[in-house]
C-alpha cells in the first residue's frame, strides 16, 4: 500500500527572537517561501486595497475643509448628513457582501467592490449640489461595505495565531495611513491644481483618488487569492501549496467554508457569547474614534472671517495626520508584542490601550477647549488610541471562532454593521458639526465607553479561559499522535485512504494518501 506524502510539510516554529520580529524566520525553507508568496499577494494587495478604500472614505473631510463647504453652501449639519448617507450605504451592504464572499471567489468579488467605489469616487468630482453629494456618497458606502470585513475574514483563513496579529496590524495601518496620505494629497492638490481646468481643488481630490484606485482594483483580480477552502491551483499557488495552507489551518483548528446559511445556524450565531460580545465592543467603538475627529475642526475654528489666518488650509489638512501616524505606529507595536513576547495573548495590550484612552478622554473634558496648541493638540493626537485595538480584536475573534467559517464571516459583518450603525447617529448627537470643537459631552461619553470596553474585554478573557479549561478536561486540546503511529485515525474516501495528523508543537503535519 504505497504512500504519497505532500511535498511541503508544515512545521510548528520555535520561539526565537528572530521569530518574534517576523514569524517566518523560524519555519522550514518551503513554508517560508509559501508565506513570502502569501504576504506578497494577499497582504500586499489587501493592504493597498484598504489604503485606497480609506482614502476614498476619508477624502470627504479634506474636501469639506478645502472649499467644498463654501462652494456647496454646507453651513448647517449637512456635513454630518453626508457622512451619514455613506454610513447608511455601508450598513446595508455589510451582511449581503460577506454572505456572497463565502460563496463567490474572493479574487472576483473583492475587485468588483473596488471598481464600484472607484467609479463613484470619480463621480463625486462632478457633484453640483448637496443632494447629489448625499446620493453619490451612499453608493460609495454600499460598494465599500464588504471590503474591510472581507479582508479580515480572508486573513483569518490563511494565517495562524502566531502570524495573524501582525498581518491584521499591517492591514489596519492602512486605515491610519490613508488620512495622512489624503491630507497631504489634498494640501498638494489645493496648492497646485486649485482652479486648473476650471475645477476647484477639492474636486481634483476626488479625481486623483480615482486615478490612484483604479489600477489597484484591476491588479487585485490577478493577485488576491481565494480562501484555502475554495482556492484552486493557479499561476501563483501550486496544488501542494494550497494543500499546505489547508494543513496549517487544520492544525490551527480553522474549519473551511461549506456550512449552509440557515435560519437555525444564524440564530445559533446570535446565541454565541463570542459573536455577541465582539459585536458589542464594535457597536460602541465609534465613541472611541470620534474625539480625534475634532482636531481638524479645532484648527479651522481659529480662523475668523476678516482676520488673518491662524492656520493655513495646508496646516488644517496636515496637522491631524499626526494622530493617524501615532495610531499606525502604536498599533503595529502592540500586534508585534502580542504575537511575539505575549505568545498570542491579545487581552493585555487591548485593555492597556483602553485604560490610556480613559485618561486622555478625561483630560479633553477637564482642560480648556481653546487652550494653547502645545496643550490641546497632543490630546487630540493621543485620543486616536481608542481605535488602535481593532487588528488584535479581529485576530482574537478569528481565533476564538476558528471552528466555523460562516460564523466568522457573519460575526465580522455584524461587528462592522453595528459599528457603523452607531457611527450614523453618534456624531449627530454627541459630535455635531455646529458644535465642533466644543463637544465636551461627547468626550465625556467616550471616557465612559472606554471603561465599558475594559469590562467587556475582561469578560471575554474570562470566558475564553473557561472554555479552554473545559476543552482540556474533555481532551479536545490534547495533541494527536505522531504520523508514524498505527493508531492515527484515517478518513476513507472511495478507494483511497487519507491520513491527517495534527501533532505536538515540535512535530510535523503530514497529509498522506494511499490506494489499494
Amino acid at each position: 500500500m504505497p504512500q504519497i506524502n505532500s511535498p511541503i510539510k508544515s512545521t510548528t516554529p520555535s520561539s526565537s527572537w528572530k521569530g518574534w520580529l517576523w514569524d517566518s524566520a523560524d519555519v522550514s525553507k518551503e513554508e517560508r517561501k509559501f508565506l513570502l508568496k502569501l504576504d506578497f499577494t494577499l497582504l500586499t494587495f489587501g493592504t493597498l486595497g484598504m489604503l485606497i478604500k480609506w482614502i476614498d472614505t476619508s477624502n470627504i473631510t479634506n474636501a469639506f475643509v478645502s472649499g467644498m463647504k463654501e462652494e456647496l453652501g454646507l453651513y448647517g449639519n449637512q456635513y454630518n448628513y453626508i457622512v451619514v448617507s455613506w454610513t447608511v450605504g455601508y450598513i446595508i451592504g455589510q451582511w449581503p457582501s460577506n454572505f456572497i464572499l463565502t460563496r463567490v471567489p474572493a479574487h472576483i468579488w473583492i475587485p468588483f467592490l473596488e471598481i464600484g467605489w472607484t467609479v463613484f469616487t470619480f463621480s463625486l468630482a462632478g457633484a453640483k449640489s448637496y443632494e447629489a453629494m448625499l446620493g453619490l456618497r451612499f453608493v460609495v458606502g454600499l460598494f465599500e461595505a464588504g471590503y474591510w470585513p472581507a479582508l479580515y475574514y480572508i486573513l483569518g483563513s490563511w494565517y495562524n495565531k502566531r502570524e495573524l496579529g501582525k498581518r491584521n496590524g499591517i492591514l489596519q495601518s492602512a486605515v491610519s495611513i490613508a488620512p495622512i496620505f489624503s491630507g497631504f494629497l489634498q494640501a498638494g492638490i489645493y496648492t497646485s491644481l486649485n482652479g486648473h481646468a476650471g475645477l476647484a481643488g477639492w474636486r481634483w481630490l476626488f479625481i486623483i483618488n480615482g486615478v490612484i484606485s483604479l489600477p489597484v482594483a484591476v491588479l487585485a483580480f490577478f493577485f488576491l487569492p481565494d480562501t484555502p477552502g475554495t482556492a484552486k491551483p493557479n499561476w501563483l499557488f501550486s496544488e501542494s501549496e494550497i494543500e499546505l495552507a489547508r494543513e496549517r489551518m487544520a492544525r490551527a483548528g480553522r474549519v473551511p467554508e461549506g456550512k449552509p446559511y440557515t435560519v437555525k445556524n444564524i440564530l445559533g450565531y446570535l446565541n454565541s457569547w463570542k459573536t455577541l460580545l465582539f459585536t458589542l465592543v464594535f457597536m460602541i467603538q465609534p465613541f472611541g474614534s470620534q474625539p480625534a475627529t475634532s482636531f481638524v475642526f479645532w484648527l479651522k475654528a481659529h480662523n475668523k472671517p476678516g482676520k488673518p489666518l491662524v492656520y493655513t488650509v495646508a496646516q488644517i489638512n496636515e496637522y491631524p495626520t499626526l494622530g493617524n501616524a501615532f495610531t499606525a505606529v502604536y498599533s503595529l507595536l502592540t500586534v508585534w508584542i502580542s504575537d511575539g513576547p505575549l505568545r498570542g495573548r491579545r487581552w493585555p495590550t487591548i485593555i492597556f490601550g483602553n485604560l490610556v484612552a480613559i485618561v486622555v478622554f478625561t483630560l479633553l473634558v477637564v482642560t480648556p477647549v481653546f487652550g494653547p496648541f502645545s496643550h490641546r493638540a497632543p490630546l487630540y493626537i493621543l485620543s486616536s488610541i481608542g481605535g488602535s485595538a481593532v487588528p488584535l480584536t479581529m485576530a482574537w475573534m478569528s481565533e476564538l471562532i476558528s471552528d466555523n467559517a460562516e460564523q466568522r464571516a457573519f460575526t465580522a459583518a455584524a461587528m462592522n454593521t453595528l459599528q457603523y450603525t452607531f457611527s450614523a447617529w453618534i456624531p449627530l448627537v454627541w459630535f455635531q458639526q455646529v458644535h465642533q470643537p466644543n463637544v465636551t459631552p461627547g468626550n465625556r461619553g467616550a471616557a465612559v465607553v472606554a471603561g465599558i470596553n475594559v469590562l467587556i474585554f475582561t469578560l471575554i478573557t474570562f470566558l475564553a479561559h473557561k472554555e479552554k479549561v473545559q476543552k482540556k478536561r474533555n481532551g479536545e486540546l490534547e495533541p494527536a499522535k505522531a504520523p508514524s503511529d498505527p493508531e492515527t485515525p484515517s478518513i476513507s474516501e472511495g478507494g483511497s485512504e487519507k491520513k491527517l495528523s495534527l501533532v505536538g508543537e515540535k512535530d510535523v503535519i503530514v497529509i498522506s494518501s494511499s490506494k489499494e
